[in-house]
């Protein structure tokens, strides 16, 4: 098996194609200019009409790209190498840019309050639909083929009782059919193609491109070669057509597993010709990018969202764990891999040879593994409302939040919601601060015992996060306007039996995810503020609050008591309850919230590359920090403490009731490479399994490589960590994000 040549011609391509070369922001396909035409001309046009118009005219002017060396085809060049689908950077995005002021036309203050709140640090400032970190329905495609949906549309159509349902469903006939275009001139290209070239390896793939493409992903997939396809070709046109961000391959083994065992069995495949298969599938995502720059000459700091699920269970709980599991887990690691992302689900009762081969990874050097607990995950998911069939199918797209893949957008990358800027607020005056984001937050001052204080912080995040909750509601309800997508959503369940778009909520399930980050920062500080000026009473809360307001300058001695008081991580009876009603409390009081699709907003705890940003705008805090100081990410203890005992950790994480986090809980470690075996990390991934938490991002370091590499990264280009939800060399970090990484608690 030789990919040198593949690999060459994909990055020969998409540097060609990459966001410098294309002009960045200022990229635009040509076929926007006949979107716009087509759109003077017919003024009447509703949205979901231009939206299958767009369809269509991508589909007649679109020119096949194809990559010889690869069976794969997906490639319609209307877009930059990085883009996942997200409006901006591809032709797909034209009908959300046209439309994008519907989002903000029908309240303009409430928009400013809102992005001045996003300034402030008490959350994202993002739009108010989450139009990035979709999974497409791969199995229900792979399943049934495009045309099941298409007779299913058609069935519907005579079911429709208004205008609108009409134009819906007559609007996924039509991208359907596009669908189903784009795949048959790719098929007729690489017929062409033929002719062009006598070397024999790109001559059977363009055959084999010629004869899928026919037939795939219009009907179902047969053989592991047509799902690979369907799902690379789903993945990408989707973020070609739609202006959607596509970041989930999909659960591959449990999708891919019983069509690799039926050819075997058949005889139409070798084990040898599968995983040279399954070699190209993975070689596409990671040559999108080019890994060997700085992160700050890269688009989007070199994240790129593709995430690519193994393990876990079917929809009828039998576990997942086979041949492709093994074979993608081989594929990663023999090709040094960073991308696509892999997150691997377990559970108590995991295969230990599933887990030693993920540890092996790890031990190897090589972080760029994360873990989805289903034990954890399944529950909490079940509680929020899902059937236990439908959760079974959960991937995580982006970096962590939760998809029921084929039934939902779980909408939860666009507002994470900063705990310990609230707190922070709940201390320090900010003049002018209510008039510009419309919260107004209650000081600390005068509270005459902690229940007081509890009362008052609790009350401003309360009213923080719900005011968000209520713009993202309000403001997103523009959403089917703004970027309607039929195609999307014919493949998605239930949406065309409700004939209703997944951006009106025709989805069979509707959750906006609600990411809080900050955890640890308000707990600290709450039991900071018990213990010292209630409970023992050795400081006044004047005493504590000045210090505080003062960011600690002339009162280190009282800092250094801060730091020594009970914590979140500590493993103590007190901190873990009063851990666990803070979450308790949150939870409770965003029951009754209603988002921009009718939905739940589903609590998470995670946070992405703020952790860092947000720092900046955080000022003092009661729990020792200091402004400016780094937060931790999702359920991770504070950095201010001392070195803490992952035991403790895992079980501080166990007390909360994480089953109320459905979008999921993140816990974040850095582990001592050359003091860490396979099995100490098998034993650490059942108890993590046992805890109840979420989600675990491991990296297995050490710290004299990694302050070496700080002063020679020429010795140390193969140095993978894992930073914020994606990995990335050590040595392309920003000297901010290296030192952000080396002053992460090395635990024990």
């Amino acid at each position: 098996m030789n990919l040198d040549a593949l690999r060459a011609e994909l990055q020969t391509y998409y540097r060609e194609h990459s966001y410098q070369q294309l002009g960045e922001w200022d990229y635009q396909d040509p076929l926007c200019r006949r979107m716009d035409e087509y759109a003077a001309a017919h003024p009447e046009a509703s949205p979901v009409q231009l939206k299958a118009a767009q369809y269509e005219i991508l589909a007649e002017g679109f020119q096949p790209v194809l990559f010889r060396n690869s069976p794969l085809f997906s490639e319609m060049g209307v877009k930059v190498a990085e883009y996942d689908g997200v409006p901006g950077l591809g032709a797909g995005g034209w009908l959300y840019l046209r439309n994008e002021h519907l989002f903000y036309d029908a309240d303009p203050r409430a928009r400013e309050q809102y992005l001045a709140a996003g300034s402030e640090g008490l959350h994202l400032r993002w739009t108010y639909a989450d139009y990035d970190h979709h999974c497409f329905p791969f199995s229900n495609v792979v399943e049934h083929g495009l045309e099941y949906f298409y007779r299913q549309a058609e069935t519907e159509l005579e079911r429709c009782a208004t205008e609108e349902e009409t134009e819906f469903v007559q609007c996924a006939l039509r991208g359907l059919l596009a669908v189903k275009k784009i795949a048959e001139k790719f098929a007729a290209a690489a017929a062409a193609q033929l002719e062009e070239t006598s070397d024999a390896t790109q001559r059977r793939f363009l055959r084999m491109i010629a004869s899928t493409a026919r037939e795939v992903p219009w009907r179902r997939s047969g053989t592991f070669c047509e799902g690979l396809c369907a799902m690379w070709f789903l993945h990408e046109v989707c973020a070609s057509i739609e202006g959607l961000g596509m970041s989930v391959l999909g659960h591959l083994d449990r999708t891919l597993g019983p069509l690799y065992r039926a050819d075997l069995e058949a005889g139409r495949l070798t084990p040898e010709e599968a995983y040279d298969l399954l070699c190209r599938f993975l070689l596409h995502t990671e040559c999108k990018l080019d890994l060997d720059q700085p992160v700050d000459q890269c688009f989007n700091l070199q994240e790129q969202g593709d995430t690519l699920i193994l393990g876990g269970c079917d929809e009828n709980g039998s576990p997942v764990c086979n041949e492709v599991t093994f074979m993608v887990l081989r594929a990663h690691h023999e090709l040094g891999l960073i991308y696509p992302k892999l997150l691997c689900r377990i559970r108590q009762t995991s295969p230990q040879e599933y887990l030693d081969a993920v540890n092996r990874d790890f031990l190897s050097g090589r972080n760029v593994i994360a873990f989805l607990n289903d034990d954890c995950l399944l529950p909490a998911l079940v509680k929020a409302g899902k059937r236990v069939e439908d959760a079974r199918r959960y991937v995580a797209g982006g970096c962590w939040e939760t998809i029921l893949e084929g039934f939902e957008h779980s909408a939860g990358a666009n507002c994470y919601f900063n705990l310990a800027r609230v707190l922070d607020l709940s201390v320090h005056e900010s003049p002018g601060l209510e008039a510009r984001t419309g919260c107004p937050f209650q000081r600390l001052d005068g509270a005459q015992d902690f229940e007081a204080v509890y009362r008052i912080v609790m009350g401003n995040v309360l009213r923080a996060l719900r005011l968000m909750c209520s713009r993202l509601a309000e403001g997103g309800r523009a959403w089917p306007q703004v970027n309607p997508a039929p195609f999307f959503s014919a493949c998605l369940a239930d949406c065309l039996h409700n004939h209703r778009d997944y951006t009106a909520g025709g989805g069979r399930y509707n959750p906006h995810g609600l990411p809080l980050a900050g955890f640890s920062v308000l707990v600290d500080s709450l039991l900071v503020l018990r213990e010292l000026c209630f409970q023992s009473g050795r400081h006044t809360l004047e005493e504590l609050l000045t210090a505080v307001r003062d960011n600690w300058e002339g009162h280190e001695a009282l800092r250094v008591e801060a730091l020594t008081m009970p914590h979140y991580g500590d493993e103590c009876p007190e901190s873990n309850a009063l851990a666990r009603r803070v979450l308790d409390d949150i939870y409770a009081g965003t029951r009754d919230l209603e988002n921009e699709r009718g939905g739940p907003f589903q609590l998470g705890i995670y946070s992405y590359r703020d952790a860092l940003y947000w720092a900046q705008v955080t000022r003092a805090t009661p729990d020792g920090r200091r402004a400016g100081d780094h937060l931790s990410q999702g359920l991770t203890p504070s950095r201010l403490r001392p070195s803490a005992e992952i035991t403790a950790t895992i079980n501080s994480a166990a007390a909360l009731d994480l089953s109320q986090c459905p979008a999921n809980s993140l816990l974040t470690l850095s582990l001592p490479l050359g003091r860490i075996t396979v099995e100490t990390l098998g034993h650490l991934e059942r108890a993590f399994a046992a805890s109840g938490i979420g989600m675990l991002q491991m990296n297995c370091i050490d710290q004299a490589q990694l302050l070496d590499a700080c002063e020679h990264p020429e010795r140390h280009r193969d140095l993978i960590v894992r930073v914020y939800g994606y990995s990335t060399r050590f040595v392309n970090l920003t000297k901010e994000m290296q030192e952000e990484f080396l002053t992460r608690t090395l635990f024990t």
